[in-house]
């Protein structure tokens, strides 16, 4: 079979992952998608070629409107999960990650952020461990002159087209993933031409391996990554991140079902404004005893309405005007479904008016938090253990640590709580590092700070 052979479940889902994400870019990238997402009312005008129908198709889909609550709810997840700065605590041959983890710029807490996004609209993405290839026989000294250094490569779960895992000594791991990847083509500085390669990664008993293949071919020869010390790699270093697992099982996308009651809003939506185009200007209606010469004398302009003009109707003419009942039954269906985004967890568009409780939104958003906490702790875990690999590259050993924030709403720091606390550190019940998390989830204390940073400024107090 050729390399660009998906994997079963990747068929299954990759609907599911395009509705969401082009819900969360909102109107263009749903319009785009015509007839998809909003059906021609007269499906015998469809002109497949082109993808759309009649004029009449094209009002409909130009008066219809995307109201982006998928995307807007996404933005509050993010939000609440990065109100706080993450704690983050590396080595320091590998500090370089927290200006550029990706090798092209981007920060350890902006790929955290983008990630997140990634798990939310698709429930799945991937991070690889890389290391730029160099000659071989090079000294540790000549590698630093080089300025070359490991990084983290994220990639889209739509990206990841196969993958397969096996037992190897008693672990399940990855064995083979299939990578697909643009390059350039373009002929000219100004062009945009790109096509797709597919980087594989296999795990093979002599450890693992990467090769490029291009048009179904093999591009390069398999070459073997290798760590600080020339050992080869006895894992891939890369895994899964998911919304409920980082195992290579697809999980649900916590947006989805947003993103389809949205689209299901915005078909509403065109179904409404159509009608309101139609039918929402009054239509008026004459009765007349004189014949067309009569009346075409009488009212040599026409009928126009206002109360500038007079018109000649006969004895036993008349003027009405009509105008339809307001249609409520789509409206209706709109807010229904306006609900169902709320109580799905797109709190983004709760009603800010009520008198709700801050405890009371806590506990009705306590599932969707759940969610997200869940999330953030799976993102941690990966960017975690993503650093080490790194450190494996650079010949860097020693902790690491990184704590995305899990308090989605301001928690008070009630003073008898942090008194009594103090009294059971005293008893040696509690530590001071339990009072340290508690200030430090409150935000009373900054996220990159430590204990032992704490300490150690205590100890450079004066007595005095």
């Amino acid at each position: 079979m050729p390399v660009s052979t998906p994997h079963p479940k990747y068929e299954l889902y990759k609907p599911i992952w395009s509705r969401t994400r082009d819900a969360v870019k909102g109107s263009v990238a749903v319009k785009e998608k015509k007839h998809i997402y909003l059906p021609v009312p007269d499906p015998d005008t469809l002109d497949e070629r082109l993808g759309t129908g009649t004029l009449r198709y094209r009002q409909y889909i130009t008066r219809a409107v995307f109201a982006n609550f998928t995307g807007r709810t996404k933005n509050a997840l993010v939000g609440a999960a990065f109100r706080k700065e993450p704690a983050i605590d590396i080595p320091s041959g590998l500090d370089y990650l927290i200006n550029d983890a990706t090798g092209d710029g981007l920060s350890l807490e902006q790929l955290a952020k983008d990630e997140l996004a990634n798990l939310l609209e698709c429930g799945r993405s991937f991070l690889l461990v890389d290391y730029p290839q160099a000659d071989e026989g090079l000294t540790r000294e000549q590698v630093n002159s080089l300025g070359l250094k490991a990084n983290v490569v994220p990639y889209d779960c739509e990206q990841v087209i196969n993958w397969k895992t096996e037992a190897v000594n008693g672990r399940k791991l990855l064995t083979k993933i299939v990578l697909a990847e643009n390059y350039s083509v373009s002929a000219d500085e100004f062009e945009h031409d790109v096509e797709v390669q597919y980087r594989v990664l296999r795990l093979r008993p002599e450890g693992y391996s990467q090769q490029i293949y291009r048009e179904e071919m093999p591009f390069t020869e398999e070459f073997f990554p290798t760590k600080s010390d020339g050992t080869r790699w006895t894992e891939i270093p890369a895994l899964f991140v998911g919304s409920k697992n980082n195992d290579s099982t697809v999980d649900d996308a916590p947006l989805a079902d947003i993103a389809e009651v949205n689209i299901a809003h915005y078909r509403n939506s065109a179904d409404y404004e159509e009608s309101c185009f139609i039918t929402g200007q009054p239509t008026l209606f004459l009765t007349t005893s004189l014949s067309a010469e009569q009346f075409e004398e009488s009212n040599p302009d026409g009928i126009k309405l206002g109360s500038r003009a007079g018109h000649l109707l006969g004895e036993t003419g008349s003027a009405t005007l009509l105008q339809p009942n307001a249609n409520s039954l789509v409206l209706e269906a709109m807010k229904a479904k306006e609900q169902q985004m709320v109580a799905i967890g797109a709190r983004i568009i709760t009603d800010r008016g009520s008198n709700e409780t801050a405890e009371g939104a806590r506990i009705r958003f306590a599932s969707e938090n759940s969610v997200l906490g869940d999330i953030v702790g799976n993102l941690s875990s990966a960017l975690k253990k993503c650093i080490s690999w790194c450190g494996e590259f650079m010949g860097v050993a020693d902790d690491v640590q990184i704590i995305i924030n899990k308090e989605f709403y301001d928690k008070s720091v009630d003073p008898q709580l942090i008194m009594s606390m103090v009294q059971l550190m005293d008893r040696q019940i509690i530590s001071d590092q339990d009072i340290f998390n508690r200030l430090r989830a409150a935000g009373i204390i900054e996220g990159e700070r430590t204990l032992d940073d704490v300490r150690d400024e205590l100890e450079d107090l004066s007595p005095v």
